[in-house]
């Protein structure tokens, strides 16, 4: 350009055939990403609903010639959100190079997600050659179910519990036993049960009362069918909520899921009881039997033969579906416990913008469809808890208790 500026063209003539050959080496110049490597790194494979932080971190490593331009997207799950960087890069690579890159994503519904494929382009500079290629880097992590602490659950223990009283020397063990208060020494009593504060007290004779614990065994019912559609996630935290509140009061909690089939999980304590349920609940999807004479037949020969007698069930349904009602009136007349967990109902009221006449209808219909099953099960002496996980306190569940 100097040349042509000063009318040089003997200076222009010269540098005019070096550009066309540099020109000509970048437009020939070999594009190679086969030799790339890519790794993948996250900082957790299980996450909770409520938003949890993942950090994930790419290592690419060229064992081939210079990339000019390399280009890169790691293909991120449609249920998650990019919170911290980027999943596109764009810059250059050279021989023997490695290049980290990070960034952080959020989920917020629970499933089992997969991370990847990594897809990579390279060009040269004027981008006359374009090489692309997927890398098969997956990477799989699980957002569990959220739940809520709840501060108590109507358990009926004097029914699931052995009688309190005398207790055998060979079956004394401390913490598999809840101390139940004093009462008046009786011939056979242990003399390590004696309280002998209260005995120096009233100066009479006064025992340590004991009940067992660890012999409570409880029973959860999830109903998942169809008809549970627009309250499934409300009924999942209700679930797990419940199972770890029956656990951590060191009870024997059997579960059973009624969709598509009838499952169980047998009655079992401790955390890693909990663990096998929320792998249920991370999984479980509205279904239903292709007909509903087959789903009457397995709560009959799969769920009701299952239950031992007069057990106390925790029914959680929002009892949409008349087989999943009839059956529960089936369980109460059968002399069973059972405390029913309903969800709240503002959340199964549909909301139409276009016509909203029709959705107030709606609505209204629905409601007095509850209020009318709520009443039946009244006459049942079947407890009812209405689940209020999004009320104006959420740091402890609001349930209302009737009966």
């Amino acid at each position: 350009m100097l040349g042509v500026i000063l009318r040089l063209w003997l200076l222009a003539g010269l540098i005019f055939p070096l550009i066309i050959i540099f020109y000509y080496s970048l437009a020939t110049e070999e594009i190679s990403i086969d030799e790339v490597v890519i790794k993948r790194w996250i900082s957790r494979d299980r996450t909770e609903e409520k938003g949890e932080l993942i950090n994930i971190r790419l290592t690419i490593l060229n064992n081939g010639p210079r990339i000019p331009v390399f280009e890169v997207v790691d293909k991120v799950p449609e249920e998650c959100t990019i919170h911290e960087g980027s999943n596109h890069w764009l810059f250059e690579i050279k021989q023997n190079e490695t290049i980290i890159l990070n960034y952080g994503i959020k989920c917020h519904k629970r499933g089992r997600y997969i991370l990847g494929p990594v897809i990579t382009r390279g060009f040269d500079i004027l981008h006359f050659h374009k090489k692309i290629k997927e890398h098969e880097v997956y990477t799989t992590f699980a957002v569990v179910p959220s739940l809520i602490k709840l501060r108590e659950l109507p358990v009926d223990r004097q029914r699931l519990l052995p009688e309190v009283g005398y207790i055998p020397s060979m079956t004394y063990k401390g913490r598999d036993f809840d101390f139940q208060g004093v009462r008046d020494y009786k011939e056979g009593d242990e003399l390590r049960a004696i309280n002998w504060r209260v005995t120096a007290r009233y100066n009479k004779l006064s025992t340590n009362e004991y009940s067992l614990d660890q012999a409570a065994r409880i029973f959860i019912i999830f109903d998942h069918t169809i008809s549970t559609k627009r309250v499934l996630e409300e009924g999942v935290m209700a679930a797990l909520s419940t199972v770890e509140y029956l656990i951590s009061q060191r009870n024997k909690v059997g579960f059973f899921t009624i969709g598509e089939f009838v499952e169980e999980i047998p009655p079992a304590p401790g955390k890693r009881q909990l663990l096998r349920i929320n792998e249920v609940l991370i999984d479980i999807k509205p279904s239903f039997p292709a007909h509903e004479g087959v789903l009457t037949l397995r709560l009959q020969r799969r769920l009701l033969s299952s239950l031992p007698p007069l057990s106390q069930i925790f029914f959680i349904s929002p009892l949409y579906n008349r087989i999943i009602l009839n059956f529960l009136c089936e369980l109460a007349e059968k002399g069973h416990e059972i405390v029913l967990i309903l969800p709240r109902l503002e959340s199964i009221f549909e909301e139409t913008r276009i016509v909203p006449q029709a959705s107030i209808l709606a609505n209204g219909l629905l409601a007095l469809d509850r209020n009318y099953v709520t009443n039946q099960i009244l006459k049942l002496g079947i407890t009812q808890l209405f689940w209020y996980p999004y009320g104006p306190k959420y740091e402890t569940i609001k349930v209302r208790k009737t009966k």
